[in-house]
């Protein structure tokens, strides 16, 4: 049953609602689709990927993969760029970006990016956050002073579409790569290539250090793949 335009919108007509599976349909959008709605007494936060090994799922995905989502709502996934456009371009409700990370070590830490949205599927959803805040550091553009590291304002990139700015090489460790989807395995907003990857290989406690691919936010915590991931929109 369709009960509202977002997670925030959920909790908002139900503040008793359960954290769980809901059918949502974007303001101004065109279809309903499932999301998962992480609820608490402040509202509802709607999860847009989650990245944590539970599943062993794969993120060197396809661009028609990532435009359509995959894996399983309720474990390791990716809602989808479609569905994600859809959340972050509805009137008058405008979507900042919280995304959860935690090492592991047991830390925990947070960025948030208001306001936050992605751009047309023309323009490759290109990658719109606004102001940082939070304890993990602006990972999107905290070395800009770096070549190719800022990643704010870039297309999204998989491994059969490439559009990040490797031309036609990126030099890495004396290595010329084609470009950062092949060298980091995964879909992203990627520069050339940047630092942050969310979206990277996945690895276990035993092996969690200095990987080129990894759950990768460096500016909390560098050379090391994290142990989880969540990017959820949040509304005002």
């Amino acid at each position: 049953m369709l009960i509202g335009y977002d997670c925030a919108d959920v909790w908002l007509r139900n503040h008793k609602a359960p954290s769980g599976l809901y059918w949502i349909q974007p303001k101004d959008g065109n279809s309903s689709f499932q999301v998962y709605c992480e609820m608490s007494k402040y509202g509802g936060r709607t999860l847009i990927q989650r990245h944590d090994g539970t599943d062993r799922l794969s993120f060197y995905k396809t661009w028609k993969e990532y435009e359509n989502g995959f894996g399983q709502l309720q474990g390791e996934h990716w809602l989808g760029l479609k569905k994600m456009y859809d959340l972050t371009h509805q009137t008058g409700r405008p979507a900042s970006l919280y995304i959860s990370m935690g090492d592991f070590d047991g830390e925990k830490a947070y960025a948030l990016y208001s306001p936050f949205s992605i751009g047309r599927a023309d323009e490759y959803y290109k990658l719109m956050a606004g102001n940082y805040s939070g304890t993990a550091g602006d990972a999107f553009s905290e070395y800009e002073n770096i070549s190719g590291s800022n990643q704010h304002g870039r297309p999204f990139s998989t491994l059969d579409v490439v559009k990040d700015n490797c031309h036609p090489y990126c030099p890495v460790g004396g290595i010329m790569e084609p470009s950062c989807s092949d060298l980091l395995q995964a879909g992203w907003w990627f520069n050339a290539c940047g630092f942050a990857n969310l979206n990277g290989v996945w690895r276990d406690q035993s092996l969690y250090k200095h990987w080129t691919s990894s759950v990768a936010w460096p500016t909390w915590r560098w050379e090391e793949s994290l142990k989880f991931s969540r990017m959820y929109l949040v509304y005002n």
